[in-house]
Parts: C-alpha cells; structure tokens; sequence
C-alpha cells in the first residue's frame, strides 16, 4: 500500500544554536512531501531534550490556515482508509499538492470535509493531548459510526477517569482518559493519533495500559513524523507481541534523527503579562447551554464538542450548523478582515472550525506550554513569544509565539469557558496592543461582565 513506500532518502542538517546541531534522515516519505513544508527545527528550554519540531501544520506553535491543518487529518484519514481496505479519500492528492505548495485552497477544504465513509469494525479515535486533539479530531471527522475521545491534563471534578497513563519520563501520571467504557468496552479497533513518534515510549504505555482495562483490541497509530530508531521499532514490536497485542504505525514521513554536539541555552527572562484593563466577554446562553458539559473542572465548564468525554459521528455533524448560528450572533465582526483566532489549550479542532466558517482571511493558533526558545535569526520559526498564566493551566506557565510577526485586523480568542474574566485580563490586554480583540467563551456559566 501506499503508505508503506519509500520515495527517497533525504540527509538534512540543521544548525539550531551555537554548537548544537541536529541531522535528519528521512527514509519514508511516500507522499514527496518537502521536510519545510511539514515542520521547521527550534530550541527547546529543557535540559532532557534541547530542540523541537515545530509543526506548520497543526496551529500550535505557528500560525496556520484552517485548511491547511484539516487537511493533514484528511491525509491521515485516508491512509487509515486504505489500511483498512477502502478506497482512499478522492481528494487527497489535491490536499497533498496543497500542503506541499503551502497555499490554502478553502473550496478544497470545504469539498473534502464532505466525504465520509465507515470502517468495518467498530471503531474509537483517541488523540493525545495537548497538541494532537485537533488533529485527532481532524482524522475522526471522516468516519462515520465511530467515537473519539482526546486524553486530557484536566483534573474533572466527582469524575474517575476510564483510564490513565504515563508520557515519556515523566513520574507522575500525565495523561487521563474520561471517555465512557463502554464506548471503550465494544470498540473493536482503537486509532491513536500524535503529530510526532520520537521514541514510543508514551504510545506504548499507552496502549499498555488500554489493554489491561479493555483487552483484545486491535490498534493502529496514526502520526505526522515518526523518528524512531530501529532499536526503538524492534522495541515496539517485541512489546507487543509480548502482550499478544495487533498494533501497527501508519506515518506521513518517517526517518531517524541525531543529535550533533549540545548547547548551553541561556534566554533572559521574560516577565508574565500583567495588564490588567478590563475585558468583556461574548456568551449567547442559549447557544452555550446546547455545548456545555455537565462536567466541570475547578476552573469552569467544558464543550461537548472537544471531544474530551466522548463524541460519536452523529454528534459531530452538528458542529457545523451550531458554528455558523454562533458566528451569525457575534456583534461587531467583519468577517472579511484578517482575522487571528486563538484557541487555548486542548481546544484546537473547534477553533479551526471556527476559522474556516467565519472567513477566507483567517489563521488560527492555540497557547501552548511548550517553552521555545526566541530569537530573531531570520531562518528560525519561533522571533518572538508572550508569556502568562490562564486560570485552567494549574499554575503552569502558557506561551504564544510570533504574535508581533503578521498586522491583523482583528483577533478573536475563543474560551472554552470563563469562570473569573479577570484572570484573562493580562493576555487579552497584551493582544489588544496588536489589534481589537474579540473575546468569546463557548460555554456557560460565564461571571462577571458580559
């Protein structure tokens, strides 16, 4: 199948700071996409591992056009299709060709969110917090009778999460998973989705773990990049099969990286935004009351859209008519300006959504809590970023990247929920200085102004 190809060899060599320097060698990439187009290299602020792969596809870290994102579910889509002995997804090569060009087609996105089809067995979409949930659900918006569940960071409140587990080094429990059993229980296969494999060592104790509470299932781990060794491969396979476990690894580009000398990384400190003016806060209830959640955190409501506790297809579909009533009903917005959309945190897919609803002249990119290291080196991705505090991060520090890099003409952040407006204060003050700032929460209760 297409996906198991090998179209070329490619050695690249990337000089991040100083004397650190990390060499690539892409070794599947069935699609002839260009490394550029997919992800550009930066410093990382942690001692464990001192660089990143910054996505230019996700909207995370970067800026990016909806369709540009949702595309690259669509290509993972389709490869599961073809996996699974179904016909391909009919647009894909225009996405592909879209992608690698690095020009949004919005028609085109809009004409492949259409095509669906249904897999033959029963089918969950999990995808991994934070920075794969929109992407995840991009890739689940093509099947339907399925579910999708993203794990999450949230601590829910009177809630026992269906499972839990361990990322890569870490020694505390990082991942939870609050999605029914049953739907658990009677899926027959489960689809893992990440923007990037470096080890697997998380996509191991991941599916560790699931097979423990729900044994007997078969998987399939669908991702962006995949740089395992072949010591780390053989590792996976002999895990598995240790556990009498069906997995098998579906990626867009795979190859192997290596570290070339290390760096002493220091950056001067950048102080927490801390303007305070006041802020007012757009909530329909009506609207909010469709989507809220009856679970809560400390910190406020959830959307059911997210996927957080469970989202079946049939749910999905009406995401769409409830983006467009939304839009209808927000005051002052010309939906024709340039247009930044922030998303925060694990809310990554409703807001790409959101973008490619409301206008032809939108990007969108969600906070994030990966720490990069800025400079103003012309070739780097990451020239400048803010940092802050949001009520729901547990007191963990949150960034955005390149703000100061486009003129927009108007900035809508959307909240999944708002509890005390005034902790929002500071980051909605910083972004009114770029340009007029539309702040809306998806969810009830809102308090304060409004």
């Amino acid at each position: 199948m297409l996906h198991h190809s090998t179209s070329f060899n490619t050695l690249k060599t990337y000089n991040l700071h100083g004397d650190l320097k990390l060499e690539i060698d892409i070794k599947d990439n069935p699609y002839n996409f260009s490394p550029e187009s997919l992800f550009q290299m930066a410093v990382r602020i942690n001692k464990k591992r001192q660089f990143l792969f910054v996505s230019r596809l996700l909207g995370k870290h970067l800026a990016v056009d909806p369709a540009i994102s949702l595309g690259t579910g669509t290509i993972l889509a389709s490869m599961l299709m073809e996996d699974e002995g179904l016909d391909g997804h009919p647009l894909v090569n225009e996405i592909i060709q879209m992608i690698n060009s690095e020009i949004p087609n919005r028609q085109l996105s809009l004409d492949s969110l259409a095509y669906k089809t249904e897999l033959p067995n029963k089918t969950v979409f999990i995808g991994f917090a934070e920075t794969a949930t929109g992407l995840g659900h991009a890739v689940f918006h093509h099947f339907e009778n399925a579910h999708y569940i993203h794990t999450t960071r949230e601590e829910i409140l009177h809630m026992e999460p269906s499972f839990y587990f361990e990322e890569e080094h870490s020694h505390a429990t990082s991942h939870s998973v609050y999605a029914p059993e049953q739907t658990l229980k009677e899926a027959e296969t489960i689809v893992l989705i990440d923007d990037e494999i470096t080890t697997g060592l998380t996509l191991s104790n991941l599916i560790v773990a699931l097979n423990v509470s729900f044994p007997g299932k078969r998987y399939k781990i669908l991702s962006i990049l995949d740089w395992r060794t072949e010591v780390h491969q053989q590792d996976f396979i002999h895990l598995m099969n240790k556990h009498n476990i069906s997995a098998e690894v579906i990626t867009i580009m795979g190859g192997q990286f290596k570290l070339l000398n290390e760096a002493t990384i220091e950056e001067k400190e950048i102080p927490f935004l801390d303007d305070k003016q006041s802020h007012t806060v757009f909530a329909d209830e009506e609207l909010a009351l469709e989507i809220t959640s009856k679970y809560q955190s400390e910190h406020g409501s959830y959307c059911n859209f997210t996927g957080r506790f469970g989202l079946a297809s049939d749910l999905h579909v009406e995401m769409d008519g409830w983006i467009e009533r939304f839009i209808n009903k927000l005051p002052n917005l010309d939906r024709d300006k340039s247009t930044l959309v922030i998303g925060i945190g694990e809310n990554i897919y409703f807001p790409l959504r959101f973008a490619l609803t409301f206008g032809n002249n939108t990007k969108v990119q969600t906070t994030t809590r990966s720490p990069i290291l800025a400079k103003t080196d012309e070739l780097y991705p990451i020239q400048h970023k803010c940092k802050f505090i949001l009520p729901d991060s547990n007191g963990i520090d949150q960034y955005l990247y390149n703000l100061s890099e486009t003129n927009w003409e108007q900035i809508i952040v959307i909240s999944e929920s708002v509890q005390d407006p005034a902790t929002w204060f500071p980051l909605l003050s910083h972004l009114e200085t770029l340009a007029p700032v539309s702040w809306l929460s998806l969810t009830m209760p809102v308090r304060g102004e409004i």
